[in-house]
């Protein structure tokens, strides 16, 4: 017994040592691979960062050389066609007009355009249109875009007499119901809050003024799509998101292969595509549908 106890005994000391052995084997194999892992990763980095610097250093050598012939924004780069210099020498208008360019360059040729259109008389018009169809206007149009309204241009904060216009132009097919008709009836009757922009109420109480009835409506797809089915257009005020990053007016004029058309007063390029209305509902603050009294 003794004997085959000792045996056993060796059997299993032999035993827990090959283990012991294959532990540590298998341990610095994934130490060696982990350490590998780590010296590709750091490479990566440095690669990525050299990379990054490069591109910046390029970018800013190359705004070196130009000058004021680019602009850097959160969209990208700015390549200046004349509406950097024109910034540069419009005096207090100079931040307005920067700020207009960097959230949007689609405004480019409206601030080329500046020095010599911003002292014509605005529009009476908004143009040839037809009655039962919502006109895509833009709150920076040359035609109206550089008149005040409230502490700015119509560019800058007139989205809402934008889209209060072209529903109300659109329904009644009186095309002299332009932006800056309704701004200028906003700004008289107390519908521009400052701050806050065009009061909501502008698109109910004020709406009859220019011959049509805002009523609001419940946010559920089968409202919407009902409403625009019936050729019924919806003004939305925005929450921050695709359309805004504080707050803004936007028409849905009608609906195609399930999905929702829109007219933004800001864009032309966001008014070129079809939206799900899922995309649209969490961004959407508040909405009403509207029909000709």
């Amino acid at each position: 017994m003794a004997g085959r106890k000792a045996y056993n005994k060796r059997i299993y000391d032999e035993d827990v040592y090959d283990w012991r052995v294959h532990d540590e084997r298998v341990y610095d194999k994934r130490k060696r691979n982990l350490a590998r892992r780590r010296k590709r990763r750091i490479i990566k980095l440095v690669r990525m960062t050299l990379a990054g610097g490069v591109i910046i250093a390029a970018v800013f050598s190359v705004k070196k050389v130009l000058g004021d012939r680019i602009m850097l924004t959160e969209n990208g780069i700015v390549w200046d066609t004349g509406e950097l210099s024109v910034i540069e020498q419009s005096g207090d208008a100079s931040d307005t007009l920067r700020e207009l360019l960097e959230n949007n360059p689609e405004t480019a040729d409206f601030i080329k355009n500046y020095p010599d259109m911003k002292d014509n008389p605005p529009a009476e018009s908004v143009g040839d249109m037809t009655k039962g169809v919502i006109p895509h206007l833009l709150q920076w149009d040359e035609r109206w875009g550089y008149q005040t309204y409230g502490d700015n241009m119509i560019a800058v904060n007139g989205c809402g007499p934008t889209a209060l216009s072209m529903v109300a132009a659109g329904l009644t097919g009186d095309n002299t119901i332009t932006p800056y008709k309704v701004a200028g009836f906003a700004a008289e009757q107390g519908y521009y809050a400052g701050e806050s922009g065009t009061s909501w109420s502008l698109m109910t109480e004020g709406a009859q003024q220019f011959g049509i009835r805002g009523e609001e409506l419940g946010l559920s797809r089968e409202e919407v799509f009902s409403a625009l089915e019936n050729g019924q257009p919806i003004i939305c005020s925005m929450r921050p998101g695709d359309f805004t990053t504080t707050g803004h007016f936007i028409v849905l004029v009608g609906t195609k292969d399930g999905k929702i058309r829109v007219n933004d007063p800001n864009s032309l390029k966001r008014s070129e595509k079809l939206w799900d209305y899922e995309t649209l509902e969490y961004q959407i603050n508040n909405l009403w549908g509207y029909t000709v009294l």
